[in-house]
Order: structure tokens, then C-alpha cells, then sequence
């Protein structure tokens, strides 16, 4: 399979990054690979996330665990 690019998030401010990463790791779960926070300048902050895929036996079971959740 060929590997997802990351997604890059510019010039967030630090007050953000903790959003930025709950809404990232509630988006992807366990899909979620590696997650780089770099500083650029004063209190801005670039955040790289890339995920991996996830197989297609596995995926099917995680929705199925996701919805009966949410009964």
C-alpha cells in the first residue's frame, strides 16, 4: 500500500495544539501513526500527522464496535 502523505497544520498558536490534537486523534483513533509539534516563531507552532491504514478485516469489526457503542 502506498504510504498517506501527512497533514500539516501551519502556524497554530500554543493555546491551540491541544484542540488541534484531540480533534485529530477522535478523527483518525487508532489509525493514528505519528504526530511531529515544531516550533516556527514567537508562540507558533507547525503540527505534522500521518496516519496509517488500517486493513479491511479490521476496519469493518471497528465500525461495527463503534456503532454498537453508540446504542
Amino acid at each position: 500500500m502506498p504510504r498517506r502523505s501527512a497533514t500539516v497544520e501551519r502556524d497554530i498558536p500554543l493555546f491551540l495544539i491541544p484542540h488541534i490534537l484531540l480533534r485529530e486523534v477522535r478523527r483518525h483513533g487508532e489509525e493514528l501513526e505519528r504526530v511531529i509539534v515544531r516550533k516556527t516563531s514567537s508562540h507558533f507552532y507547525n503540527i505534522s500527522i500521518r496516519t496509517r491504514p488500517i486493513k479491511r478485516e479490521l476496519k469493518g469489526a471497528r465500525l461495527k464496535v463503534l456503532t454498537e457503542q453508540g446504542k
